[in-house]
Parts: C-alpha cells; sequence; structure tokens
C-alpha cells in the first residue's frame, strides 16, 4: 500500500512539473509573439510616415516647377508683346519713300523723319502726322502742285480699297497719283503712262494688264481702286 501511494505521488509530480513547463513556453511564446507583432506595426508607421513626406515633397516640387512654367511664360508673353512691330509704306514727297518695320506705337511723323524727312515740295495739309500708323499701311505724301491734294492710305485689311474711296482714272491720273495704287510703284507707273500714250487711253480697266509687269494678281489687288 505504501509503495503504491509513493509511486501514484510520484506520477503526480511528474504530470504537475510538465504541466508547468507547458504552462511556461506558451507564455513566452505569446510574450514573443506580442513583440513581433508590435516591431512590425512600429516599422508600418514608419514606412507609411516616410511614404507620406515622400509624397508631400514630390508634390511641392511639382508645384513650384509649374509655378516656374507659368511665371516663364508670362515673361515671354509680356517680351512678345513690348517687341511688336508693324510694316509700313510711305510713298510721295518724302527722301526715302519705302517699307519699313516700325514700333506698333509709331505715328506718321515717326515714319516721315525715318524715310529722310519731307522734300521741299511736299503738301502737308491734309495729313495729321500724330496719327498712329496700321500694320501693313500705305501712308501717300502729295505734291503741293498736285491736282488731287487728298492723303491716300491703304490698309491691307480693307480689301485693298482707298479709305478716300476716291478711285484712280487710268486716263488722266499724274505719275504721283498712280502710285498710291497697291504694289505700283515708279517704273509701273510710267509704263501705264506710256502705254495709254500710245495705245490712244485705256477703253477698260482690264486693259491695265497689257502693262508691262501688271498681271492678273497684280490686277486683283487694284481693281476696285482704278476706273476709266
Amino acid at each position: 500500500m505504501v509503495q503504491e501511494f509513493l509511486k501514484d505521488k510520484k506520477k503526480i509530480g511528474i504530470f504537475s512539473m510538465l504541466f508547468i513547463v507547458v504552462i511556461v513556453l506558451i507564455g513566452l511564446y505569446v510574450k514573443s509573439g506580442f513583440k513581433e507583432l508590435k516591431k512590425n506595426d512600429t516599422e508600418s508607421i514608419f514606412v507609411d510616415d516616410s511614404i507620406e513626406a515622400d509624397t508631400s515633397n514630390d508634390e511641392s516640387v511639382n508645384v513650384k516647377n509649374n509655378n516656374k512654367s507659368n511665371n516663364n511664360d508670362s515673361k515671354k508673353q509680356i517680351v512678345a508683346a513690348k517687341n511688336k512691330n508693324i510694316v509700313v509704306e510711305i510713298k510721295g514727297e518724302v527722301k526715302k519713300p519705302d517699307v519699313y518695320t516700325m514700333s506698333e506705337n509709331s505715328i506718321v511723323k515717326d515714319l516721315i523723319d525715318i524715310s529722310g524727312g519731307l522734300t521741299e515740295n511736299a503738301d502737308l495739309s491734309n495729313i495729321n502726322r500724330a496719327k498712329k500708323l496700321q500694320d501693313h499701311e500705305l501712308i501717300y505724301i502729295s505734291n503741293k502742285n498736285d491736282e488731287n491734294k487728298e492723303i491716300q492710305t491703304v490698309n491691307s485689311n480693307s480689301s485693298n480699297k482707298d479709305i478716300s474711296d476716291k478711285k484712280i482714272n487710268l486716263n488722266s491720273a499724274t505719275l504721283d497719283q498712280l502710285k498710291t495704287l497697291n504694289g505700283i510703284g515708279d517704273s509701273k507707273a510710267k509704263g501705264i503712262i506710256e502705254y495709254r500714250e500710245k495705245s490712244g487711253g485705256f477703253k477698260s480697266i482690264e486693259e491695265i494688264k497689257n502693262v508691262s509687269g501688271i498681271g492678273d494678281n497684280m490686277f486683283e489687288r487694284i481693281k476696285e481702286q482704278i476706273e476709266v
């Protein structure tokens, strides 16, 4: 009896020891897993913060680049606006009749000055020297001895029509009057006069195409300005 009792007590002690060992192992495992989970969570937080910081920096750089680009575009537009020029022509009683490139804010007086000034026979009675010039405009300074002393200005946007609406008669126009026509210079104006003298005058405006140097394209440009 005593021996069996001792044997049973020994077994209970062994089982108790095993149970305690198992409990300790489970406790250590759980504690270890909790530390690992906590470490992962901490690393995740740092990674998320790093990503957010990088994203914020990228957005800041993009905004700065966009602002810089917009500022550069604005500066280019301002420079382009300041440097805008117009092309105008001056004929008649000036020392250097020609086509000139001017600032868009130029006036007739500026064009007269750049063309060498007026001749002794220039007639300014119908000229507004303070008038602002328009792109592709023609300014004609008449001779004070001319019968037709009206200022003639032509703008390319007016369908090549003389703003005075007074047509040039091919059979009676003077050399200077013919030179007010679009594209007609000194040599073509002399050719028109020579032709009408040889042929006895123009019978129709289309006949001007018989003059050397005046073709279909030139005729289309001046047909609304001439008559017979």
